[in-house]
């Protein structure tokens, strides 16, 4: 945009009264325009596409087809509440208007059970993520108790740091919410690392970063989503405060029974709710794919069908959350997450 504008400026000096200059002018700006707001929606959807491997690129589209038929035949997609929860794509740059709130959701970098899973498809073996019980872990990765909590992989690492250059432009931000699973917490404190320079030396992040065990993944009844023991989150990453986990256990995983979906919606309407009771005008959030989609599914009413498409590993998307209230309740209106992403 500088370098045109100056283009504009050595024109207007040699062609003052020169008709070629305002044909040009007309010509250029309507493609400065496209330019700028093709850089907008990129912003506001912020994804390193050239860290996403096709392999889970295909999980993501088998995950969206799979999970959303399952959301409809549990009649998840209309469900009535109380109060109607509307997101809207946020324009970058922009403050979230008077009484809605600006929140950006990102899903964790890759984890080690990812790329398990990611290896056994590579190769060819089958990967059933319902197995469970003796044996289940040759044909379910995610259920190996190698992969408790896992962290993040290398690949992942850098997939919370591609955010950074986007995360440096939320100049508005008041608050990083985060799960207290582990993949989620690292991906938070990489890609916002740079507001935790000041913890270096003994102060506290230029942000309150807040955990909160609504925001944590659906429980698969695989032991990839069940968070440690708080002592042990707790001392890997003090610069959190961790006032609202309460319980020191993992209540919600069970080893047999899969979360039903209907909780986790619940889980995601309340803490939207406790969100909007929030002070905070600006937030983010670092939490994980089926909890997004159960999130951006069966809770809010998305004005683009493409935020509630399944998130990529290390994927931020910004929406602008508007709150209505109705004495009758209202209907969720189904998302037109029906066509899997492709990109």
């Amino acid at each position: 945009r500088q370098g045109t504008c100056l283009y504009y400026e050595i024109m207007r000096q040699h062609c003052r009264s020169c008709w070629l200059f305002w044909c040009m002018l007309a010509c250029i700006r309507p493609v400065w325009h496209f330019r700028a707001a093709q850089k907008i929606q990129l912003r506001a959807m912020a994804s390193p596409s050239d860290l996403i491997s096709a392999t889970a690129r295909e999980t993501a589209r088998v995950e969206s087809q799979h999970n959303l038929q399952v959301l409809r035949a549990e009649g998840l997609l209309n469900i009535k509440r109380p109060i109607k929860i509307v997101a809207s794509p946020w324009q970058a740059g922009s403050k979230a208007p008077e009484g809605k709130q600006l929140v950006h959701l990102i899903r964790h970098g890759q984890g080690f059970h990812n790329l398990l899973a990611d290896l056994w498809k590579d190769f060819g073996a089958k990967v059933d993520p319902a197995a469970k019980g003796e044996g289940s872990d040759k044909v379910n990765p995610y259920n190996k108790p190698e992969v408790l909590d896992p962290p993040l992989t290398g690949l992942g690492r850098r997939q919370a740091q591609a955010l950074v250059p986007t995360t440096q432009e939320l100049g508005g931000l008041e608050l990083v919410v985060v799960s207290p699973v582990r993949r989620a917490t690292e991906t938070a404190l990489l890609a916002f690392s740079p507001l935790l320079t000041t913890v270096q030396s003994g102060g506290k992040p230029a942000v309150p970063f807040l955990g909160h065990e609504d925001c944590a993944e659906r429980r698969h009844a695989n032991v990839c989503d069940k968070r440690r023991p708080m002592a042990e989150v707790r001392a890997d990453f003090p610069m959190v405060d961790w006032s609202l986990v309460t319980n020191e256990e993992d209540t919600i995983y069970n080893d047999t029974e899969p979360e039903p979906w209907k909780a986790v919606s619940d889980r995601g309407y309340d803490f939207l709710l406790w969100l909007r009771g929030r002070p905070e005008k600006e937030v983010a959030v670092a939490t994980h794919s089926a909890w997004l989609f159960a999130l951006m599914n069966t809770v809010v009413e998305c004005t683009d069908p493409a935020l509630a498409e399944w998130f990529m590993t290390g994927e931020l998307r910004s929406v602008i959350l508007e709150f209505i209230d109705s004495d009758e309740g209202v209907e969720c209106m189904e998302s037109a997450a029906k066509v899997p992403r492709t990109t």
